[in-house]
């Protein structure tokens, strides 16, 4: 039942993908070497659609001058320069920021039916992924000039911003040159630096606050404190930091959290996170007391 309702959404999709010769006074469009490209012939490209296999006939377009061809169909149906429609890539993204590339190939076989290359799953994630941190880049870099959005919203009473690093492990290409923590020895991982945003109106029975409930958005990369400092500011201002009544920072205790605290969020309250303050008062008590451990338990 399945293929046979792909196959009649194919047969559906092909007529609205067949383009007509355009009309005499469309046979010319502008180029941009400052010519115009004349109309030459409908020239086909299959496309993998979320409905299986389809077929693209559309006008082509050629400069004299230049030699540069256009399609206006495919930027119209985005697919230009892909033979995967906007539908599909959206779920290759989504299975290979998920799994591995090839785990992602057989779930789009078995999910959508689609037949897909690991490499597809590969450059279609890594593609919108530059795509995403293009767009987080511009935003930065409005913050950096101080030209955001006022946020218009109802204030929230108390607004966190968690930061943390963790390792994670890459591929031999991103470590050329880095030396890893044991001397002589390469490194096989880089540090991510991880943050997030969230509220909290709440506290439990014994006065502990409770996060809010789908609240929390989070930001992360691979690069400098000096570059993540800016990238979770952007989340902050976009979670209404300004307005906030109560502003709070959270980190283990490392001095680049606190450097970008008093950078970005200057007056915050300040806070280590309860594990950590715990594992820096036990390392105390082992130090004052040590090998005594009724001491260091009192």
């Amino acid at each position: 039942m399945r293929a046979a309702l792909h196959q009649a959404g194919e047969t559906a999709l092909s007529e609205p993908l067949q383009y007509a010769v355009p009309a005499l006074d469309q046979r010319q469009l502008p180029c941009p070497c400052g010519y115009h490209a004349q109309y030459q012939e409908l020239r086909s490209q299959p496309v993998l659609t979320v409905l299986g296999p389809a077929q693209l006939s559309r006008p082509y377009y050629l400069c004299a001058r230049c030699h540069r061809g256009q399609f206006p169909a495919d930027v119209e149906l985005d697919v230009k320069e892909t033979e995967v429609s906007p539908g599909v890539r959206r779920m290759l993204a989504m299975v290979g920021a998920e799994v591995p590339f090839d785990h992602g190939r057989q779930q789009m076989k078995l999910l959508a039916d689609l037949e897909v290359t690991t490499k597809a799953v590969e450059r279609t994630a890594e593609a919108i992924g530059e795509d995403i941190a293009a767009g987080e880049q511009k935003e930065i870099q409005r913050a950096v000039q101080l030209d955001l959005p006022m946020v218009v919203s109802k204030a929230v009473p108390i607004l966190y911003v968690q930061m943390d690093g963790t390792g994670v492990p890459v591929v031999k290409k991103e470590t050329v040159g880095r030396q890893g923590k044991t001397e002589g020895q390469p490194t096989h991982t880089r540090e991510v630096k991880l943050g997030c945003i969230f509220t909290q109106t709440t506290w439990d029975k014994e006065g502990f606050p409770i996060r809010d409930p789908d609240s929390t958005t989070y930001v992360g990369a691979i690069e400098p404190a000096e570059e993540f400092g800016k990238r979770i500011y952007v989340e902050a201002w976009k979670r209404d930091w300004s307005h906030a009544e109560k502003k709070v920072v959270m980190g283990d205790g490392a001095d680049w959290i606190w450097n970008l605290a008093e950078q970005h969020f200057p007056g915050a309250a300040q806070i280590v996170d309860l594990f950590h303050a715990r594992q820096h008062l036990w390392e105390l008590a082992r130090r004052l007391h040590p090998n005594d451990e009724i001491n260091q338990k009192a």
